[in-house]
């Protein structure tokens, strides 16, 4: 499996593994980057975008918008069935990400549990309409 993929389907794991073991808060971190990680992933292996001009098309910029602006639409366009779930799903990892990591804020652990669903929803999504097509 390509490492990430791979990268992408250990952080739900250790998402998991962070809510189940009373730290929840930090659970936001990986279910946000499963996300980016399987972006980065079908950019590469399914829109012709290797890792390579990923690094250069990114260089000293802001990786995460750069390749988020150019994988969603690409995304949202191929998939007429999920379409724009994609964005929302995604920004709201992102947002929640942002809240956890630098908000000094608690966050109720239910709201955690639903942002782990949203990144599985991200992942199940991107393996049926991308992942298993390609095979």
């Amino acid at each position: 499996m390509p490492a990430y993929k791979n990268k992408a389907q250990n952080n739900i794991v250790t998402a998991e593994i962070l809510l189940d073991n009373g730290l929840p808060l930090s659970s936001a971190h990986p279910a946000y980057y499963s996300s980016f990680l399987l972006m980065k992933f079908l950019l590469a292996h399914c829109f012709s975008v290797s890792y390579a001009q990923q690094e250069t098309l990114t260089k000293n910029k802001d990786s995460h918008k750069l390749l988020s602006n150019m994988a969603l639409p690409t995304m949202a366009a191929q998939d007429t069935e999920t379409g724009n779930d994609y964005l929302v799903w995604y920004n709201k990892l992102k947002m929640m990400r942002r809240k956890a990591d630098y908000k000094p804020v608690e966050i109720e652990d239910s709201l955690l549990r639903d942002n782990l669903t949203t990144a599985k929803n991200f992942m199940k999504s991107v393996d049926t309409h991308f992942i298993s097509v390609k095979k």
